[in-house]
C-alpha cells in the first residue's frame, strides 16, 4: 500500500466518544490521540453524551451498540430526529463487539454512517474516518430515513464509468497491513 502524498490534519478533529466500558473508551481515545486528535470527549452514557450533543457541534460521534438501558442505537436515533439539532448530519460510527449482518444493517438504517468490530483497530478506525472525510454520499432526510445515503454499489461498472471509490479501495486493499507509528505520524505533519 502506497501512502497518501497529501498530509492530513486531524488536529482540530472533535469527536465524541460513547461507551459504558471505562477501558474501551480510554482505548479508543488513545488510538486518536494517536492520531493527532486531542480533544475527544468521553461520555460513558447515552444520557451524559445526549447532553453533551447539545450544546456542542461535533465534527465525529463514535458510539458503542451495546450498553445498559439506552444504547448506541437509542443515541443515533436521537441525532437524527432533530433536523434543527447542531448535531444532526454528524457523522457516526457505531462499535459492536459482534457485527452480524443484522446488526450492521440495524445501524444502517438508524443513519450511522459504519459499523466498526470490536476489539477497535487503529487501522480500520483511521480508515472508516478517510473514507467518511473523501466520501461524496449525500446526506437523506426523509421521514422514513436520515443518514448518509445507503448505496453502495457492488455491480460491475458500465463501460467508460470510473469507481468515486478508487482511492478510497486501495488504501483498503491490503487490510493486514498495519501502519507502523512513523507511518501513522507521517500522515499528520
Amino acid at each position: 500500500m502506497s501512502l497518501p502524498t497529501t498530509r492530513l490534519g486531524l488536529k482540530g478533529v472533535e469527536p465524541l466518544i460513547v461507551d459504558d466500558n471505562a477501558q474501551s473508551l480510554e482505548v479508543v481515545t488513545a488510538i486518536l490521540m494517536g492520531f493527532g486528535i486531542n480533544k475527544a470527549v468521553k461520555c460513558q452514557s447515552v444520557a451524559e453524551a445526549r447532553d453533551m450533543l447539545l450544546c456542542r457541534v461535533f465534527d465525529l460521534v463514535i458510539v458503542d451498540c451495546e450498553m445498559p438501558d439506552e444504547d448506541g442505537h437509542d443515541l443515533l436515533r436521537y441525532i437524527r430526529s432533530d433536523p434543527q439539532g447542531p448535531n444532526f448530519t454528524v457523522p457516526v460510527l457505531m462499535m459492536s463487539a459482534v457485527t452480524p449482518r443484522s446488526k450492521v444493517e440495524a445501524a444502517r438504517d438508524d443513519g450511522a454512517n459504519f459499523t466498526i468490530a470490536k476489539p477497535v483497530s487503529p487501522i480500520t478506525l483511521l480508515e472508516r474516518m478517510l473514507w467518511i472525510a473523501q466520501s461524496s454520499r449525500m446526506f437523506i432526510s426523509d421521514p422514513g430515513y436520515c443518514g448518509p445515503d445507503r448505496r453502495f454499489r457492488t455491480v460491475p461498472l458500465q463501460d467508460g464509468v470510473s469507481e468515486r471509490r478508487n482511492a478510497d479501495l486501495i488504501l483498503t486493499s491490503k487490510p493486514e497491513r498495519a501502519l507502523s507509528q512513523d507511518e501513522i505520524d507521517g500522515l499528520f505533519t
